[in-house]
Parts: C-alpha cells; sequence; structure tokens
C-alpha cells in the first residue's frame, strides 16, 4: 500500500479509501504527508483504523453517519479533572481512549489519546490537557470492542 500511494499521490494530495478495513491507506497517506479520506461500514474496522493512526499520532476527526450503529455502554467510571490532567477512576479494561477538549456535541475532534502498548503494559489512565477544556468529551473503547462515551 505504501508504494501505491508515493507512485500514484504527491504530498498533501487526497488519498482516499471507502473500504479501509484495518487502515493501511490513510496510515500510509499520512505518514507520506498527504490528507486523506477513509470509510468504512463496520464499527471494528473504524475502530482500528482510529487506534492505528493514533499509534503513529497522526491528527484526524473522526465522524460518523447518524444512523450507523456504534456499540455502547453506560459509563463505568468516573473522571477527574484536574488543573492539566484528565484522569480515569475505575474503568474497565480499555484498548483506547480519546478527548475532544471542545466537544460540540456532533463531531467528535480527537486532540488527545491514550492507547494500549501492543506488547506489554497497562493503558494511561492520565492525559495532559493544553488548557482547561470549555466542553469535553471522553471517548474509550474496552478490549471487547464496546465504546463509552463520557461528557465531563
Amino acid at each position: 500500500m505504501e508504494r501505491i500511494v508515493l507512485a500514484s499521490s504527491n504530498p498533501s494530495d487526497l488519498v482516499a479509501d471507502f473500504f479501509c478495513g484495518s487502515g493501511t491507506s490513510p496510515l500510509m497517506a499520512a505518514r507520506h504527508g498527504r490528507q486523506f479520506l477513509a470509510c468504512d461500514s463496520t464499527w471494528r474496522a473504524c475502530h482500528m483504523t482510529r487506534s492505528r493512526l493514533c499509534e503513529q499520532g497522526s491528527l484526524f476527526t473522526f465522524q460518523r453517519d447518524a444512523q450507523s450503529i456504534i456499540p455502547e455502554l453506560n459509563a463505568p467510571f468516573a473522571v477527574d479533572l484536574l488543573a492539566d490532567t484528565l484522569r480515569l477512576v475505575d474503568p474497565p479494561e480499555l484498548d483506547y481512549w480519546e478527548v475532544d477538549p471542545a466537544w460540540d456535541g456532533n463531531t467528535f475532534h480527537s486532540a488527545m489519546q491514550a492507547r494500549r502498548p501492543i506488547r506489554n503494559g497497562n493503558i494511561p489512565l492520565e492525559i495532559k490537557l493544553p488548557a482547561l477544556p470549555a466542553n469535553a468529551c471522553v471517548r474509550a473503547v474496552t478490549v471487547d470492542g464496546q465504546q463509552i462515551q463520557l461528557h465531563v
């Protein structure tokens, strides 16, 4: 996929993959300075793509059709907001979590993320914030793929 992206686009071009699966196309596009649009109809594919982009440190916006189904749980944990840190309190076993510090109730802008290490170790339960959030929203994904959303 890397060779395809490099051979068929230039830096700052838009690379689109409407069946992105595990996210290799957007990952390669981001890695090589291309903008990207990635879509998939399954929640699992979108989550995997999002996780891989976060691991690489790419900036992106995650949007979904209002009619798409994402498995959700009621928030089974609390969030502490300290001066410049957001901390999860007693969360379930998480694979990934992210923060939108200015949640508008419509489009989630993932500004900061924490991801479970690939080999071993625990997921970080704190994220440093650049400023006190105005209307923060936390999204977390458990190891079994359920999504939790909590307004702070």
